[in-house]
């Protein structure tokens, strides 16, 4: 494993311990990567600490004077019992504590109540499996909220659990010849697969339009959001997605792209196989952990990034939001398509960068929460009884 992966991993296991929903195997993973690292050197900044000794004593005034820690009567207890040692306490504050004297990372406890600017009598859900078919013939479909995929065949549509979808009196098959578009709204997500095979996840405020089956030399979809596709293998079709003013040809693999029109560039990324994208008079070849960057201001010019976190930039469909040195206002674009809110700034926060992880299947309380413990930034919410653009967070100093 890579310095900066292995880094990436244990700041996940430390997220999740601190989440309470660390397993067995993680904390005994998480131990040993501690115990087999005791003796090693911190990468102490100067300006932090002088010595291990220097930042372990301010780690335990950082912790008791702003969260009330008294080591031994806070320790957690995982599933089973076992109990993690203050060491590993230590361990894990030091990493999160360290970072967050850079802004870079989040910190939250359940056991201790920290005072915040957020105080709520109601509070809004995370997204959930919501989507709609719309059929070129102008049937619409509402597909089920309990089930999280649907299968598109000639004779039946059908859900992950192999129950038949509902289309009322339209129930009686597919033309061969048939569109069908499958739209998420904001705080929605869905699967879909193809009559390939091709397995696709949309991303909320999304949509993917394609044939119910596919005939001709290439098999061609369009998309409008974001999306992660894992490509049924056929050499004699080609897979094209189109999406804006671009396009992305490939024979069978795996990758996201991103393309929201309230984004400043749409992205496609590449996790195996290989995939050309065409735009304009520009066209690229990816290989895995490659990005192009659509970057429409400039005429639709490609922007090659290399080494790209690629579980950051799927952690979407995995359901956490993974943040690296990400500014506030791409933060809270997320939020606001997940959580179907609108969001306000009262202050210039929108260029304040962030790191961290939480799930999306939190309530947003919980995930402002973790933005409010970096001290970077403040929010308020407004008419959360109310629905879409009525509900508001501003964002503040």
């Amino acid at each position: 494993m890579e310095h900066s992966e292995e880094l990436q991993r244990y700041r996940y296991l430390a997220s999740k311990w601190l989440d309470h929903t660390i397993t067995e195997d993680e904390l005994k993973e998480f131990n040993n990567w501690y115990t087999a690292n005791l003796d090693a050197p911190l990468n102490i900044p100067g300006s932090f600490a002088a010595t291990e000794s220097v930042l372990e004593a301010r780690i335990l005034k950082k912790l008791n004077d702003k969260f009330g820690v008294v080591a031994e009567s806070n320790r957690h207890k995982l599933h089973g019992g076992a109990k993690i040692s203050w060491l590993v306490r230590i361990a894990v504050a030091a990493s999160i504590l360290i970072a967050m004297a850079a802004g870079l990372w989040f910190y939250q406890n359940r056991t201790i109540e920290a005072q915040l600017q957020i105080v709520t009598q109601t509070d809004i859900p995370p997204g959930k499996n919501t989507a709609m078919l719309t059929f070129s013939n102008g049937t619409v479909v509402q597909l089920s909220d309990a089930r999280k995929a649907v299968f598109i065949n000639q004779e039946k549509l059908k859900y992950n659990d192999g129950t038949v979808v509902g289309m009322g009196t339209e129930a009686k098959g597919i033309a061969a010849s048939e569109l069908i578009t499958a739209a998420t709204p904001k705080g929605g997500t869905y699967q879909v697969i193809l009559s390939d095979g091709t397995h696709v996840w949309l991303n909320a405020d999304s949509k993917l339009s394609f044939p119910s089956q596919f005939t001709g030399n290439s098999r061609t979809v369009t998309l409008s959001g974001e999306a992660y596709f894992e490509v049924a293998k056929n050499k004699a079709k080609p897979f094209v997605v189109n999406y804006g003013k671009s396009a992305v040809e490939v024979l069978g693999t795996h990758f996201n792209i991103m393309a929201y029109k309230d984004e400043a560039a749409s992205k496609v990324t590449l996790l195996e196989g290989a995939v050309k994208v065409n735009s304009g008079a520009e066209k690229v070849v990816l290989k895995p952990g490659q990005q192009a960057e659509i970057l429409e201001e400039k005429g639709a010019a490609i922007a090659l990034n290399n080494d790209i976190d690629t579980e950051q930039v799927i952690a979407w469909k995995n359901g956490y939001f993974m943040f690296a040195n990400e500014p506030v206002e791409s933060i809270m674009r997320k939020i606001s398509r997940w959580y179907d809110v609108t969001v306000v700034y009262e202050d210039n926060q929108q260029d304040k960068a962030l790191w961290g992880t939480v799930s999306r299947f939190k309530n947003v309380s919980e995930v402002l929460r973790r933005l409010e413990l970096t001290g970077v930034v403040r929010f308020k919410m407004e008419n959360l009884n109310g629905k879409g653009k009525e509900r508001r967070i501003i964002v503040m100093k």
